[in-house]
């Protein structure tokens, strides 16, 4: 394709264009390996491109300039919305599948008050409690709990049960 591309006032344009498009492929290349060099560099390598283009004539500058700015555009989507969504893009970043709250809310412990757990780390005065076979944080209103000490659940809080001892 390069090759029959025609020369504009006397000036061929295949360098221009290979240096544009080279820089656009250095830039993409950041969003893989984010260094910073390969962004500037790439950059640099497409204005070199954009400045050799003006010996064609302004026109001819300002379509390459265009042209930049749509393909950066178009490559800038393309890694941030696109990419994200396919298998590659999803191990490429730190996205997790946990839809939920990083706290469990009261309301997910609610259906364990009143009920007897047992406590599977030392509570002094938190630590950690068995219920139904669930390990749940917890907090002792009679202060310290040893470990295998029965407890009962008093109240929930958001990310955590308050429990006092059986009696």
């Amino acid at each position: 394709m390069i090759a029959v591309l025609p020369a504009h006032d006397g000036v061929s344009l295949v360098l221009p264009i290979s240096l544009l498009l080279g820089g656009l492929v250095l830039i993409a290349a950041e969003f893989f390996l984010p260094t910073l060099v390969l962004g500037f560099l790439g950059a640099a390598v497409s204005f070199t491109g954009i400045y050799l283009s003006a010996a064609a004539g302004g026109d001819v500058c300002l379509g390459f300039l265009a042209a930049f700015v749509a393909l950066l555009g178009l490559e800038f989507l393309a890694f941030r919305r696109i990419l994200p969504r396919t298998g590659m893009g999803r191990s490429m970043t730190n996205a997790t599948a946990n839809a939920g709250a990083a706290v469990p809310t009261a309301e997910t412990f609610a259906p364990f008050v009143g009920k007897t757990a047992v406590a599977t780390t030392v509570l002094a005065p938190s630590g950690t409690i068995e219920v139904e076979g669930r390990l749940l944080e917890a907090f002792s209103l009679d202060g310290f709990v040893e470990r295998g000490v029965a407890v009962t659940i008093t109240e929930a809080g958001a990310g955590r049960v308050t429990v006092r001892r059986v009696r």
